[in-house]
């Protein structure tokens, strides 16, 4: 194959996928302008100078299982190595393009599947979503590195909502204009004829190594209305603008209950994203052109390391070994739990932290109810 940058390979490259079975391509830099759609038993494997790229104008999925568009259940899907470069200057997210689906800005995505891994594959310039996941058990999310322009708002990493159980998310790389990586049991989705909201329990998932300079939020957890339970979080390290690891509700159903239960947080290793010297001007307008002029500054000034947010419930959360070595000039607490949530059983141990350029900021800010609080040396 001798792939041209302004050559349409989508239909080379989907007869390739059709056969199933081991699919490998070689380096070169293909273009696409509609969804690569893979199927049951496929291991898709790219060279590490591979590029799929989505051509100006497409406005699609750029991989998507087949049971996204069907019935039925996906197994055995396996993608790794190369580039996919999501050309999101070319693209008009959240737009419904005529005779195509509503575009949310999905790089890939993957719903009812059965042992789903991808891996050592790089992500670059996404409208909305890296890697979405949903309905999935058994799955494996390794060493992914994200190469953001921050051209949109909320370029998210790996995104995984309800129902999901069983899962790693390992060895995640680079900086994003949103998380890095979230777990959402509840949250708004597009299922390509319109918008709803996504809910299922998340339940026994590992996440293991998330690396971030000037990230957004290393880590998001979301319960409104599905419970989320079993979650380990281990080596979240990086300076990031917004906050380490956040347990939300975001009122995505008004009223619903919010329920998060072992969860254990074991290395982080943040602070925040100092602004001196500055901050390439990127990251800045990532977050005041989406939210408002001087929200980038209020974000480094004010979010904390953990963040447990108002409404939140919680049964049993532990905290071991967050260290935070802080150089930003901030405010922020290490640990904030904001008014109206309540925490069964938090347990701290083995948490430091260190501010070189401003005063010391007390470790934890408690402004709701705890009702076992156990602190460890």
């Amino acid at each position: 194959m001798n792939p041209e940058n302004n050559k349409d390979s989508t239909s080379m490259l989907q007869s390739m996928l059709d056969q199933r079975g081991e699919v490998k391509i070689p380096g070169g830099v293909y273009t696409i302008s509609q969804p690569l759609v893979i199927y049951d038993d496929t291991k898709l494997s790219l060279s590490h100078d591979t590029v799929i790229r989505l051509a100006d104008g497409s406005n699609c999925v750029m991989l998507k299982n087949q049971a996204c568009q069907t019935a039925g259940k996906n197994h055995h899907i396996f993608v790794e190595g190369g580039m996919w470069d999501g050309n999101n200057k070319g693209q008009e997210p959240d737009t419904k393009p005529e005779g195509k689906p509503y575009y949310f800005g999905v790089v890939m995505r993957f719903e009812e599947t059965e042992d789903l891994t991808v891996r050592d594959v790089t992500v670059k310039d996404p409208s909305r979503y890296a890697i979405q996941i949903k309905n999935t058990d058994r799955f494996t999310v390794d060493n992914i590195t994200f190469d953001y322009n921050m051209h949109q708002k909320c370029m998210d990493g790996v995104h995984v909502q309800g129902w999901a159980r069983n899962g790693m998310i390992r060895n995640i790389k680079g900086a994003t204009n949103d998380d890095l990586v979230a777990l959402n049991c509840d949250d708004v989705y597009d299922d390509g004829e319109k918008r709803s909201v996504s809910q299922g329990q998340i339940e026994n998932v590992v996440i293991d190594g998330v690396y971030g300079d000037n990230g957004y939020t290393a880590i998001r957890l979301l319960s409104c209305g599905s419970r989320m339970r079993n979650i380990k979080i281990r080596n979240v390290f990086g300076t990031y603008r917004l906050y380490g690891v956040s347990f939300t509700q975001h009122d995505i159903v008004p009223g619903a209950p919010v329920w998060f239960d072992n969860i254990d947080i074991d290395g982080v290793y943040c602070a925040k994203q100092p602004q001196d010297p500055p901050v390439d001007p990127k990251f800045i307008d990532g977050i005041d052109n989406y939210y408002r002029k001087g929200s980038h500054d209020k974000c480094i000034r004010l979010d904390p390391i953990i963040w447990f947010a108002k409404g939140v419930t919680c049964g049993n959360v532990s905290i071991a070994n967050l260290h935070r070595d802080e150089e930003a000039v901030t405010e922020a607490h290490t640990i904030q739990i904001d008014e109206n949530v309540h925490i069964e059983k938090l347990v701290l141990q083995n948490v430091t932290q260190r501010f070189h350029n401003c005063p010391e900021v007390p470790l934890l800010k408690n402004e709701g109810t705890v009702d076992r609080l156990i602190e460890l040396a």
